[in-house]
């Protein structure tokens, strides 16, 4: 596996670059000389963050797109290849969550996050990934979780979206580390961004005890997950699990059954989800 030695030069693509994890990462990369392809819905933000950018003395792409559609991955990389950019990382940050009993929701909410979380990034991996291997070079950085390590109650859906998302990586870097290629999954736990409040719309939250459980969790700022999992990237990391709290739960977690994991985990977030009904 070859480690890049920096991000300066090179063209980074962000999904969901538009504001949390994903602009904070953007901006990293600007801060290391990057030039950047930006990606979300939002054209007037995306367009605001391009005009900061650029007065960095780096290039910037605004492409405003929906991902969530069945079509988007093979358009964004249609658009890429017409404007004659050549993408050296991949950053695949776009997603949602929901919170809630797995009925809260329709089938159809969880269909689109299904689409977006994994089906786009499966096919935005394979489309530039392909091109990566032609060069010899190129990486990959796929935002997991860390509901990513076992099954969340409530949060079913999204934690196994977010499992895919880390064996995925995990197996796609083993598989092509030797081709120049490096794969990383970031598995961020709360973190400040608007995650949550997508997590909790349509559902019973209120605003108040939204802002109770905000108080009860010690959360990262989006910046400081930003620049860990650059200087994570750069040492050949695989996987990072981001904040101290995450690490230790994680390395508790390898000594407990999956079942004493299960009641805990549905026990704290049962009891939040109940504060709302």
């Amino acid at each position: 596996m070859i480690k890049w030695a920096s991000f300066e030069g090179k063209t980074v693509l962000v999904t969901g670059a538009s504001s949390g994890i994903g602009l904070s990462m953007v901006h990293e990369f600007v801060q290391r000389k990057a030039n950047v392809v930006l990606v979300a819905r939002s054209k007037d933000i995306l367009e605001e963050v391009a005009i900061s950018v650029r007065k960095k003395g780096v290039q910037a792409t605004v492409i405003p797109m929906d991902l969530g559609a069945s079509t988007a991955a093979k358009e964004l990389y249609d658009i890429v290849i017409s404007k004659g950019l050549e993408v050296d990382l991949l950053v695949n940050n776009a997603g949602y969550g929901r919170w809630g009993k797995f009925t809260d929701f329709d089938r159809s909410d969880y269909n689109s996050m299904i689409q977006l979380n994994i089906n786009t990034l499966t096919e935005l991996c394979h489309l530039f990934i392909t091109d990566m291997i032609k060069r010899k070079s190129g990486g990959i950085i796929n935002v997991a979780s860390t509901a990513a390590f076992g099954p969340v109650p409530y949060a079913n859906v999204y934690s196994a979206t977010k499992a895919f998302v880390l064996s995925f990586s995990e197996a796609l870097n083993f598989e092509y580390r030797d081709q120049g290629i490096h794969v990383m999954a970031l598995c961020p736990g709360a973190t400040e961004s608007k995650f949550y409040q997508k997590a909790t719309e349509k559902s019973a939250a209120t605003s108040s005890n939204a802002s109770e459980r905000s108080s009860s969790m010690r959360y990262m700022t989006s910046e400081a997950v930003a620049k860990k999992c650059l200087d994570a990237f750069l040492k050949g990391k695989i996987y990072l699990i981001t904040g101290s709290d995450n690490r230790i739960m994680y390395a508790i977690s390898k000594h407990l059954s999956r079942k004493t994991m299960l009641n805990l985990i549905g026990k704290m977030f049962g009891g939040l989800v109940n504060q709302n009904n």
